[in-house]
């Protein structure tokens, strides 16, 4: 059943990365690395998987600040890294060795959280006023489409594996 969860998991980064091309590497270039950080957890490379993922969660938080906008994505790359952190700490870097139900409820806290962070990000960004950047390009439904499903089936996938 893990392998059918890591499986999902790829799927859902590789739709993340689908909804962010064509466009400059600054955009797509944490989503490659959230791509390859769980092509590394599939084969059983779980710490060098987090310290991937951990790299992509900076490199868009620093990309979110200096834009000063796309929050989600580091939403997603957080709650990701913490998953795959709590992955490696309980089973010694290998997701299919994983002690079932030790970190099930970190696991469920971290999905509630992102429920919650990607819920208070979509009422914020409709309440708040200020116009895009010059440089910011809009959402398209298409990318759109592609990054919201990617991003759920990654983090639904990845916490499943705790249950």
């Amino acid at each position: 059943m893990r392998e059918v969860m890591l499986t999902a998991g790829l799927a859902g980064a590789l739709l993340c990365l689908a909804g962010h091309l064509p466009g400059p590497v600054r955009r797509w270039g944490p989503q490659s690395l959230a791509l390859s950080s769980m092509a590394l957890m599939s084969g059983d490379r779980g710490r060098s998987a987090a310290c991937v993922i951990g790299a992509a969660c900076l490199w868009s938080v620093v990309r979110a600040c200096v834009d000063r906008r796309g929050w989600d994505e580091v939403t997603d790359l957080a709650a990701m890294a913490l998953l795959m952190v709590l992955m490696t700490s309980h089973s010694g870097g290998s997701p299919t060795h994983m002690a079932a139900g030790m970190v099930a409820g970190p696991a469920a806290l971290t999905v509630v959280v992102w429920v919650t962070a990607r819920a208070a990000g979509i009422m914020f960004g409709q309440l708040s006023d200020r116009s895009a950047g010059p440089d910011a390009v809009p959402c398209t439904r298409r990318a759109w489409a592609y990054r919201e499903p990617g991003a759920a089936l990654m983090i639904i996938s990845m916490a499943a594996m705790f249950v």
